[in-house]
């Protein structure tokens, strides 16, 4: 187990000082939270600047205006008579407060010429969906047997939460999550404290096993079945915590050796025989 999980986090290095390197230049933050970080630390300098100014000898409303003027850079005259002391909070007040507004007008340009405005609201909106649901079913990767695994398991009535990494994957109305269902949070997110099973079909045993010791850890109580790609994968995932392990690869090559086999009554695996028996 220990060199499968050695091997994951090799293989992972690579992606994982991508990831360090962008979270370093935006300071780890998505960009609805550094908007939120500037609108905020906006607002602080603009009540900062209007005290200073009240303080300074200004009326209330003349203040604000002030405020507002040196930070927006307008940069109308100054009242009569203004000493040292007034001098140097403006020129504090400039550094400052220019500063702080430049990054936040930079930030909603960067939100609304990538799209991460509509993004961020269709997030939300699928969170909320997903957090109203219980006993629902998670599913892990959405390749090929996902969508399968998916399309069974809609057509017995069961509802479904899919997590795949791939944000560009169009899943029509489903429950879907863009991330890494290695993660704790982004199965949290998925409501596996409230899930009745999860499937964990992603193409990397590694992967595989690492989700089903990570759900296991969160919820002693949940029905796993994992996907496992190789043999060799199948005792491991067990000893994860899977409650069910399939070859899926293993179970189709059967399936199309018994057909094979029996040529009187071939199945396409639909179920469905694709000719009549010979007679």
């Amino acid at each position: 187990m220990k060199g499968v999980l050695g091997r994951r986090q090799a293989r992972q290095s690579p992606r994982l000082r991508r990831e360090s390197r962008r979270r370093l230049f935006s300071g780890g933050l998505e960009p609805v939270d550094r908007l939120v970080v500037g609108v905020t630390v906006l607002v602080f300098v603009l009540a900062a600047g209007t005290t200073g100014y009240v303080l300074l000898g200004l009326g209330a409303l003349d203040a604000l205006y002030q405020t507002v003027i040196t930070v927006s850079t307008v940069g109308y005259s100054d009242p009569a008579g203004v000493g040292a002391r007034y001098q140097i909070f403006t020129i504090a007040l400039i550094l400052l407060g220019t500063g702080t507004s430049l990054y936040t007008i930079g930030v909603v340009i960067e939100m609304l010429f990538e799209g991460r405005l509509d993004d961020h609201i269709r997030r939300r909106r699928m969170q909320r969906s997903i957090d109203s649901l219980s006993g629902h079913a998670v599913i892990c990767g959405y390749g090929q047997v996902g969508q399968a695994i998916a399309e069974a398991m809609i057509d017995a009535g069961t509802e479904v939460v899919l997590i795949d990494q791939d944000a560009d994957i169009d899943s029509g109305d489903l429950h879907m999550l863009s991330g890494d269902a290695t993660h704790d949070s982004t199965l949290q997110d998925a409501g596996i404290e409230r899930a009745s099973s999860l499937v964990v079909a992603l193409d990397s045993d590694a992967d595989n096993l690492y989700v089903a010791l990570s759900a296991r850890a969160l919820c002693t109580e949940l029905f796993i079945v994992a996907r496992a790609n190789s043999p060799e994968a199948l005792p491991k995932l067990r000893q994860a915590g899977a409650d069910r392990v399939i070859n899926p690869h293993q179970i189709g090559g059967a399936h199309m050796a018994a057909a094979a086999l029996r040529q009187d009554a071939t199945d396409d695996g639909t179920g469905q025989s694709d000719r009549e028996p010979s007679r």
